[in-house]
């Protein structure tokens, strides 16, 4: 067996290697996406449509959700989309659920996955995992925040591609 301190120096040498034999936009493409890649911050205003959410949730309960989404800053439409969530836990005073989401947008779709926690009426939010997408989003990660009003939703996301 190789010891790991030959494994280390070996690898950083084939890595040198080939970051020297390739032309330099795909040197610098390949340090970029070292470095984090391109990120695209998508603000999107969602709004309710349809919701077959229990008006008494219970443990165990999902529901689906219908959105029409909109450009945060025109409010012109960009698009619309779809939540799935299920209960994970019901108090007295909390409600948390579980949400898988896809939004549907011209350039392609992003699937986003949270855990939200509702205290109330009152106006929750929650960090949000974009788990994956389509079209331009083929292959979109990343994180953001999903703010819950109402029927009304907003998406704060840094789209890693």
């Amino acid at each position: 067996m190789i010891p790991s301190a030959v494994r280390g120096i070996v690898t950083a040498a084939a890595l040198t290697t080939a970051l020297t034999l390739l032309p330099p936009s795909a040197a610098g493409a390949a340090a970029g996406a070292a470095a984090g890649g391109d990120i695209e911050k998508v603000d999107l205003l969602g709004v309710t449509v349809i919701s077959t959410k229990p008006r008494h949730v219970e443990p165990g309960d999902s529901w689906k959700t219908r959105l029409k989404l909109y450009t945060e800053k025109k409010k012109t439409y960009a698009g619309n989309g779809t939540s799935r969530c299920d209960t994970v836990r019901v108090t007295a005073h909390k409600l948390v659920v579980q949400c898988t989401r896809v939004l549907r947008l011209k350039k392609g779709s992003l699937v986003l996955s949270d855990q939200v926690t509702h205290k109330g009426h009152a106006t929750a939010t929650a960090k949000t995992a974009i788990v994956g997408g389509t079209g331009r989003y083929h292959s979109a990660y990343g994180q953001g925040t999903v703010t819950l009003a109402g029927p009304l939703l907003h998406f704060a996301l840094r789209v890693d591609e």
